[in-house]
């Protein structure tokens, strides 16, 4: 996993108004540093992880792979 997916994570949980310690309780981690770690890309999230972090976080999988004006960019281009 790249470094952008952590940034994403932050940026997403963050939008939310979730604490790293709220969704690191929720992913299973026994304290907030892990999830700190894979936000600041010092170690890569799980792949087994994305679905729950997506579940949690209340988006697509998609959202944590790609900035979502690209998304949007390429679906205008499209239609």
């Amino acid at each position: 996993m790249s470094k952008a997916i952590g940034k994403r994570i932050r940026k997403i949980r963050k939008e939310k108004g979730m604490t790293q310690v709220h969704l690191s309780k929720k992913l299973g981690y026994k304290s907030p540093s892990a999830l700190s770690e894979i936000e600041s890309g010092k170690k890569g999230l799980d792949a087994d992880k994305v679905p729950l972090v997506a579940e949690i976080l209340g988006v697509e999988i998609s959202a944590l792979f790609f900035e979502e004006n690209v998304l949007e960019t390429r679906t205008e281009q499209t239609a």
